[in-house]
């Protein structure tokens, strides 16, 4: 049986840069090497450069159809006229996506594959985009009969004094569109909702402003297309204020229990609203669902459609608890691949 031809892509032009780099590095690293052929691909923070790196991997044509003289200890920088041929090459057989963030989780890189008809890891378009808007993620888990926080939608023109009378303090604000806590604030004080409205709008034209529910923080893997499964709960303990992107990276800053420290009953109440979620907005692959449990309520954050995959990252220590080792959990991201 052949090798597969397993192209990971990773970076790009978003505020979770580093943290697809950590991912995509994790991810070749486990990748095994009897049934693959692995191909890093880095794209620049600038979102144009690209950088095709090769270790006794396969080659890729060139646009003008010459083969790339590529050696074990090379790589080569490509712009953007060379995209296309870069990826749509039949020596490829599967792009693995390990892109975090605008551009990459957000439906963008993966339309671009389905132009070129290039099979994918993970969720398509349309789910893609919908787990990386907050705010239509949310219509349609409440849609589906699934419990979310309280929250306001505001733009730069709207007036800010609005919030007191629905919310009361401390609330968060979010951009609708950011993963990895990236521009998210809480808010305790009235006199600090500026800074953090100003942090949020940085990355989003739209932000939300949400309840604070005090309660048990958790999320669930989810394997699989047609018929996923719940992976096991894991509990999040922040040693911070809130689990914010430092916390997300930093071991030291965190405590993520697996399996979660509730009822094995309730368990499996939480694990069948990860899975209403996930099918929700039709994801595909793997993903990841935040939720808070405050008595005997479920809340549904987001949906993580390209969760970290970084050696601190939750959805590996949820698979290992699961008698799944990285690699293995590879191969099934893999197999449930878009063709």
């Amino acid at each position: 049986m052949r090798k597969l031809n397993i192209a990971v892509i990773m970076g790009g032009k978003s505020a979770e840069h580093e943290i697809s780099l950590s991912s995509g590095r994790e991810v070749v690293k486990n990748l095994n090497p009897k049934k693959y052929n692995i191909l890093p691909i880095v794209i620049a923070k600038d979102g144009i450069n690209w950088q095709i790196g090769n270790k006794r991997q396969f080659l890729l044509d060139s646009p003008a159809g010459v083969k790339p003289q590529i050696t074990n200890s090379k790589t080569r920088n490509l712009n953007r006229s060379d995209h296309a041929s870069i990826i749509k090459n039949n020596h490829v057989d599967v792009i693995f996506i390990a892109m975090h963030g605008p551009n990459g989780e957000d439906g963008t890189i993966q339309g671009f594959l389905e132009l070129l008809g290039i099979s994918y890891t993970g969720s398509g378009v349309l789910a893609s985009a919908l787990g990386m808007d907050k705010i239509y993620s949310r219509r349609l888990f409440v849609q589906a009969g699934l419990k979310v926080p309280k929250y306001l939608v505001l733009s730069k023109n709207d007036a800010p004094n609005k919030i007191f009378k629905t919310l009361k303090l401390p609330l968060f604000v979010k951009p609708s569109n950011q993963g990895s806590s990236v521009g998210v604030s809480k808010v305790a004080k009235k006199s600090d909702l500026k800074k953090a409205l100003d942090s949020a709008f940085r990355y989003s034209n739209l932000v939300i402003i949400e309840e604070y529910l005090e309660g048990k923080e958790i999320t669930v893997p989810v394997l699989g297309n047609e018929n996923p499964k719940a992976l096991p709960v894991v509990e999040i303990v922040p040693k911070s204020d809130f689990f914010d992107y430092k916390a997300k990276y930093d071991e030291k800053l965190c405590d993520e229990i697996v399996p979660a420290r509730i009822s094995k009953s309730f368990v499996g109440k939480v694990q069948k609203a990860a899975i209403l979620a996930y099918r929700t907005l039709s994801c595909r692959g793997f993903g990841r669902v935040d939720m808070i449990i405050k008595g005997q309520k479920i809340y549904v954050l987001e949906v993580n459609t390209i969760p970290g995959l970084t050696p601190v990252s939750l959805f590996p220590k949820s698979a290992t608890s699961a008698g799944i080792p990285y690699p293995r959990l590879l191969d099934k991201i893999i197999d449930f691949a878009t063709p």
